[in-house]
């Protein structure tokens, strides 16, 4: 499981391969949540996505880098 003391833990996407950064950490209705900034590349596009994953089910979608 990833560690949810800081907030600078590098992560790489299982689907894309994508590189992605945890930064931030919330509590909302007594689950904890992660927001994760993917950046995804296409060609000559670069695009950032934010997501918000409950703690546990972060090792679903990422990997550490």
């Amino acid at each position: 499981m990833i560690n949810n003391n800081k907030t600078d833990d590098q992560l790489i996407c299982l689907k894309t391969g994508s590189k992605a950064q945890i930064i931030d950490y919330f509590d909302k209705d007594k689950v904890q949540y992660a927001k994760i900034k993917i950046n995804v590349e296409f060609e000559n596009t670069s695009v950032q996505i934010l997501r918000s994953l409950q703690l546990n089910e972060i090792d679903n979608y990422f990997s550490l880098s």
